[in-house]
């Protein structure tokens, strides 16, 4: 039996879910643990985002930079493993470049440019994929990663909180 969820928070932040109820209560457990993350969105003081685009969007120009045609994380950031970091690559490669997919080859140049050492790609991201925060096509080495616009809301969540550690 499917169901159907919205969700409008004090601070703006709007949630809508279709499906069944366990599908529907993780979605909804992770919005709100989501904007309890962020205490000032909670009391209604500043809009939480609903979605990564829009006028608070992060200057991925300052997170990141252009190396050898690779887009790679200005600094090194010690909370930062190496699947956080394949999807800010990936949500600032969509800003950036407006391409939402990128080659596994490519990505994991970038993540080892960055300054992480990620073990295989594949087995890095297999959360990511299974959160489907990101989806995957192709085999081997033709293999593609996209992300999806829940992905693109963690990593834009992720950038916020990093531009306000600097």
């Amino acid at each position: 039996m499917n169901y159907k969820l919205r969700i409008k928070h004090p601070s703006g932040a709007e949630f809508e879910a279709e499906g069944p109820a366990d599908f529907i209560r993780s979605e909804k457990e992770g919005f709100l643990g989501r904007i309890a993350a962020f205490p000032e969105a909670a009391e209604g003081g500043m809009p939480a985002p609903a979605k990564p685009q829009g006028t608070g969007t992060p200057d991925w120009g300052s997170l990141t930079a252009e190396l050898k045609g690779l887009l790679i994380l200005k600094e090194k950031h010690p909370g930062l493993k190496a699947q956080e970091t394949a999807l800010l690559l990936l949500a600032a490669g969509s800003s950036l470049r407006g391409s939402r997919e990128t080659s596994a080859i490519y990505l994991s140049k970038a993540i080892k440019a960055s300054g992480y050492a990620p073990e295989r790609l594949d087995r890095t991201l297999a959360r990511a994929l299974r959160d489907r925060l990101i989806t995957a096509s192709g085999s081997k080495r033709n293999r593609t990663y996209r992300i999806t616009d829940r992905g693109l809301e963690i990593a834009w969540l992720e950038a916020k909180k990093l531009a306000q550690e600097r």
